[in-house]
């Protein structure tokens, strides 16, 4: 078991990020093919969720995802 497995989720709002996630999102699938409309689904205030499932399939941290999110040069 790793330790992605054993983080817990509490859900954090950042409307910000949420928002940044909605502009990129096309963009970000196409670099990112094997992630699924699952991975992607979420809802309001549980973006965590979405970057822990993104994380996973891509085998990097959430942390990572988040901070790639915020990065995305349009």
């Amino acid at each position: 078991m790793n330790n992605m497995d054993n983080e817990k989720l509490e859900p954090k709002y950042d409307s910000g990020l949420e928002d940044r996630w909605e502009t990129i999102r096309k963009e970000y699938r196409k670099e990112y093919p094997n992630i699924t409309d699952e991975d992607v689904n979420y809802r309001t205030g549980e973006f965590d969720v979405l970057a822990q499932n993104i994380a996973r399939r891509t085998n990097r941290s959430r942390e990572e995802v988040s901070e790639e999110i915020r990065s995305w040069q349009l």
